[in-house]
This record gives structure tokens, C-alpha cells and sequence, in this order.
């Protein structure tokens, strides 16, 4: 019975278990060490004799961090020799003798790495250095804007390895009429350019992780250097779109990952799949309960699920820049999550101007910031270039703070409750009473938001005025 294997932990001693020459194709995409952090931090701000910082009415306050979320890819001078070479080593140690490895890297590192791999492999086995080229995302405009990937290719032996140039896509001829009819019919062999789009923000492939790779790319990968029933294997993982190749294709796969997020995208992506064991992680409570085999979808169902499709488009925002945004994976955040993110946001930035705050604690959503109780909204840009803040309601709060985040720039303004209902829409009434919201651009905002904010940097000192008011 044929047994996929995804394992939770780090990938050098779970590389070191495996036998020598198993296995057959190595796919991997490390950290690319630009020298930054994804970090997503929960916090939470409480009373304590040892803290650092005073607060209301001479009380001491200490920031407690509950929760951490962080894709580090900053490793410095250690990464080449400390961090690569030892896994390098144990997957040439692994591989087959007619394996190949595919090392994808970013031309930060690309031309260390591949002095790296000629002194594990010898130079004899480099194959290829393949461009990925992609037109896509924000353009820069002080340089040549970066749109491609390297991926270096590397065999066990150079006299025998797999290249299986009958199953590759081919793609069509450039000048079609130098070939003739039949030769632009069938179409040629990709070369060591390709040309193919990252993984959309609306792309049906989205799983919502940073460094996701699409499929079209992975699939050549895996139909060109192995044969069915080979085993895969990528131990810098990710959201696993190795894995969803070779369920495809009919290979097995290894997959490895130190990082709880990947994991739990995996344990989406791959919920329902049968074979796959899971080594020292549960996938189980974060995957759907799916419907039946067999089970009869009624039509009605399906016309919502149609429209659905449909208005989720028109709805979310198709900006490409949000690709490249330290923000994108916010987007498919339900409500609840984003207004958790904007209030835990606010109090990150507020706490580090020197403003003494404390989060409500069980059912109460508000913050004190500076002994005034303050309600927080949060929106992402919507596709139309204005912040939408919702269900604002006349609850017990002095003040109110909205927080916008476009793809690269941040938004805040500072009202009075009794200032903002007068300029709020109405939104319906609910379980609490009216609900109200505001539409704000932050190119043109309306005249009576003007004077309370705009870009982040200028919160603090309306905020300070408004308080000196009070």
C-alpha cells in the first residue's frame, strides 16, 4: 500500500533517518535569506508589579506576548555553510543514482549556492540553471524590477538520470510559420526559460501561504525527472504543492516542515486525501468535514455556490500589488479574525508611542488607551481605493480609532464617538442596537475626516490634541 509521509519538525535530523539512495527526485525551495521576518504577534497588555510601563492612575503594565506566528528568512553569513551544506550533503546521501535534484533559490543566492552544490555534487553533474520568469506584482522604478526565479539542476550521475522529454507540456513556437504546419501543430520543448504566472491572488491554486509555487511549475518538474511510483521529496515543504503534484501524477512524496503554519495549510490542502501519514503533527482539527461520496448535491445549492463564486470576485479586491504585500494573507481572513488583527495592530503601534493601553478582557472588545475607552475598526483597501469600516456602533466608548491597511502603506484616523455618528451611514440594526459605517480614501478622504488622521505617522499627534480637548 502505497504511503505518503508529511512530517512536522526539523528537516536535518528527519533527513539523517532516511536510507541511503531511496529516493528519486529532490524538490526544494528554502528560505531565499533576504534578510527579513514574517512575524504575526498576539499580545495582550495586563496589570503587574513588574512592569516597565506606567499607565492609568500610576498603575504598572507589562505586555505579555500569547501567541507567535513567523516565517524567518534571515540566516546571514551562516546560512551557506551552516544552514545549507549539511542538509545539502544529506540529500545527496539519499538520492538515487539516477536521481536529480531541483534547488530553487532567488538571485540573491543563486551563484553561492551553486558553488555550494558543485563542491557536494561535482561540477560534472550540473544539468541546468532553469529561469523562471514571471510578469507579475509590483513594479519597481529605480532599478530593473526582479521577476525571475533560479533553479539550479543537479544529478547523481551525468551518464544516468531520468529526462522524460515525451511527458513535458509543450508550448507553442514563437514564429510558428518557420516550422511549418505540422512541427507548429505539436508544439516545442520548453527551454531553460519559463515562462509561467506566480499563484494569483483569485487563483482556484491559492492556499494562502507567502512562498506557495504554482502547480504548472512543480508538474513539469515532476513528469520530466521521475516515473510513476517514484518517490518526491521537498523538506522545506511549505503549503506542499509537492505533494499536490504527485497525487496527480501518481508518485509518492515526502514532505518536511518546521513551520506550524505550513502544517496547517497542508492539513487544509490535503483534507480528505486517504494514505498520507502524518509524523508528529494531528492535521485533524483543521480539516473540513467533507460531503459523502455519492452524496446528491441539489441544483439549488449549486446556483448559490455558482453566484457565490461569482459576486467573491466582484467583492475582493484584484489589486496585484497585494501580492507582494507583507498583508495578503489578511485578505481571506473572516470578519472576526481582521477586527482581532486591527485591535491587536492599534495596540502594538499605540503602546510603542508611548501611549499607556490596556485591552478589555473577556466579552470587552474596547481598549483604554491613556484612561478613555476606545472602540477599534479595521478594513484592507477594497478594490475601489477607499477603507470600508463597519458595524460602528453608539456603545459606551470616548473614542474611536480606524485602522486601514493597503498593500503597502498603513492609515489610521482618530474620531470622537459623538463626532463620528454624525458622519456615519446607516447599516442596519442588530443585536445591539444601530450599526453604522464609514467610507474613507486616503487619496481623497471627505472633507470632515481631513483634520483626524491619514497616513500612520500622523495619528499620533491627532490623537494627542484630541486628548488635550478632552
Amino acid at each position: 500500500m502505497t504511503i505518503n509521509r508529511i512530517y512536522f519538525g526539523d528537516n536535518l535530523p528527519i533527513l539523517k533517518r532516511i536510507s541511503d539512495e531511496s529516493i528519486d527526485l529532490i524538490y526544494i525551495d528554502p528560505p531565499f535569506n533576504t534578510g527579513k521576518d514574517q512575524i504575526t504577534v498576539q499580545i495582550k497588555t495586563i496589570k503587574s508589579k513588574k512592569g516597565d510601563r506606567h499607565g492609568f492612575q500610576g498603575n504598572k503594565y507589562e505586555t505579555r506576548i500569547l501567541g507567535k506566528k513567523s516565517y524567518s528568512d534571515s540566516y546571514g553569513d551562516s546560512y551557506i555553510e551552516s544552514f545549507l551544506r549539511p542538509r545539502l550533503q544529506e540529500a545527496y546521501r539519499i538520492l538515487a543514482p539516477h536521481g536529480t535534484l531541483y534547488f530553487h533559490i532567488d538571485y540573491r543566492e543563486s551563484h553561492y549556492c551553486k558553488i555550494l552544490l558543485d563542491s557536494i555534487f561535482g561540477r560534472e553533474c550540473f544539468l541546468n540553471e532553469i529561469i523562471w520568469a514571471y510578469d507579475y506584482g509590483a513594479k519597481q522604478k529605480s532599478k530593473w524590477p526582479t521577476k525571475h526565479d533560479n533553479i539550479l539542476v543537479y544529478v547523481k550521475d551525468p551518464k544516468n538520470y531520468v529526462f522524460n522529454a515525451h511527458a513535458i507540456d509543450r508550448e507553442p513556437y514563437m514564429a510558428p510559420g518557420l516550422v511549418g504546419p505540422e512541427k507548429a501543430n505539436r508544439g516545442k520543448l520548453p527551454t531553460d526559460t519559463w515562462w509561467h504566472t506566480i499563484v494569483g491572488t483569485n487563483s482556484k491554486e491559492r492556499t494562502g501561504y507567502p512562498t506557495q509555487k504554482p502547480l504548472g511549475v512543480i508538474n513539469r518538474i515532476i513528469q520530466a525527472s521521475s516515473n510513476e511510483g517514484d518517490t518526491v521529496l521537498d523538506f522545506f515543504a511549505g503549503s506542499g504543492t509537492i505533494g499536490e503534484g504527485c497525487i496527480s501524477l501518481n508518485r509518492k512524496f515526502i514532505l518536511v516542515d518546521s513551520n506550524p503554519v505550513a502544517l496547517e495549510v497542508m492539513a487544509k490542502r490535503f483534507s480528505g486525501i486517504p494514505k498520507i501519514e502524518w509524523i508528529g503533527y494531528d492535521p485533524k482539527p483543521f480539516q473540513a468535514q467533507k460531503a459523502k461520496i455519492g452524496q446528491k448535491i441539489n441544483q439549488d445549492f449549486q446556483l448559490l455556490a455558482s453566484a457565490a463564486s461569482y459576486y467573491r470576485l466582484e467583492i475582493e479586491s484584484s489589486d496585484v500589488e497585494w501580492e507582494n504585500s507583507p498583508f495578503n494573507w489578511v485578505l481571506d481572513l473572516p470578519p472576526a479574525a481582521k477586527g482581532k488583527i486591527g485591535r491587536n495592530l492599534i495596540t502594538t503601534w499605540f503602546a510603542s508611542r508611548g501611549f499607556s493601553i490596556k485591552q478589555g478582557t473577556g466579552k470587552d472588545s474596547f481598549l483604554t488607551v491613556n484612561g478613555y475607552r476606545c472602540a477599534t475598526k479595521f478594513s484592507t483597501l477594497w478594490s475601489g481605493g477607499f477603507y470600508k469600516f463597519q458595524q460602528i456602533r453608539d456603545e459606551d466608548y470616548d473614542f474611536l480609532i480606524c485602522l486601514g491597511i493597503s498593500p503597502f502603506e498603513s492609515h489610521c484616523w482618530v474620531f470622537r464617538k459623538s463626532y463620528v455618528l454624525q458622519h456615519a451611514t446607516y447599516q442596519h440594526r442588530g443585536a445591539k442596537g444601530s450599526e453604522y459605517w464609514l467610507s474613507i480614501n486616503p487619496e481623497t478622504p471627505p472633507d470632515w475626516a481631513r483634520n483626524h488622521g491619514g497616513i500612520l505617522a500622523s495619528t499620533y499627534s491627532v490623537f494627542q490634541r484630541l486628548l488635550a480637548r478632552n
